[in-house]
């Protein structure tokens, strides 16, 4: 049932408006007493929400006998409803993302986003972009101040490796950029290590004509993406600087030291 309220709260209901849809679907037609006695709203509340699920269309009122009584919409006649506004949306998305294009990729955009969603829709405009080759200069400990580490191995390498893109990366020492770094040939990355007395407290991504700078400072949450082709093209060309002038990892030397690493544990 948390599945089924979570997919409609994806369609654009609210969690309670959602649960009241659900209750309705499993009594039947009701009154506005019967909805609150089962669901244990107020009156007074449920008649907002009630009144804009009838608008939405998730819910019909009927009268009878003077009486307005409720009933929930037959599900897939909701689902068709949705489904032929995506369908009409899509037929006309050439002509939006054309408009969309000639206003946003000449004067550039600034896009700023919120805690863990934000870091997560930082990947998507990443995978959505056709981008082929990312880079990044990151301390790869910050990005769990946003979500678990089998999210970033789960979720975000997996679909990198399943869309083939490639990466570069840039990062500060650490045991745990260690565990990182002897996993770059699966993962379709090469690295290089920052000097042992840099620190690195932003992480920059850039893809295309993107920049995205995630920090996840627990006084000053950051996450922000820039579309301009200039900035990017700086961006790059202070990473190839680094790049050039930092060593080569000895892959087979690091991967021997963790494999003695974790026979000892």
């Amino acid at each position: 049932m948390r599945d089924i309220i979570e997919n409609l709260v994806g369609l654009g209901l609210e969690e309670r408006e959602a649960e009241i849809y659900l209750n309705l679907v499993e009594i039947g037609l009701s009154s506005i007493q019967d909805i609150a006695k089962k669901t244990g709203v107020k009156r007074t509340t449920l008649y907002y929400i009630i009144d804009h699920l009838v608008k939405l269309g998730f819910v019909i009122p009927s009268v009878i006998e003077k009486k307005t009584l409720y009933k929930a919409e037959n599900p897939e006649i909701v689902l068709k409803g949705y489904h032929e506004k995506i369908q009409g949306l899509i037929a006309e998305l050439p002509k939006l993302q054309d408009i969309y294009d000639k206003k946003h990729k000449e004067s550039g955009q600034v896009s700023f986003l919120n805690g863990e969603e934000g870091f997560k829709k930082i990947w998507q405009i990443l995978f959505s972009s056709g981008a082929k080759e990312y880079i990044i200069i990151t301390d790869p400990r910050e990005m769990l101040g946003f979500v678990r580490k089998n999210y970033i191995t789960g979720k975000v390498i997996t679909q990198k490796v399943k869309l083939g893109i490639r990466s570069r990366q840039l990062l500060n020492h650490s045991e745990y950029a260690k565990e990182v770094v002897v996993k770059d040939r699966e993962e379709n990355r090469i690295s290089k290590f920052l000097p042992y007395d840099r620190r690195i407290f932003f992480t920059k991504i850039i893809f295309g004509d993107n920049v995205a700078f995630i920090s996840p400072n627990a006084e000053e949450v950051i996450l922000l993406i820039f579309q301009n082709r200039a900035l990017a093209r700086t961006e790059k060309e202070l990473f190839e600087s680094l790049w050039e002038a930092l060593p080569e990892i000895d892959y087979e030397k690091l991967r021997a030291e963790t494999e003695r690493k974790n026979k000892k544990i």
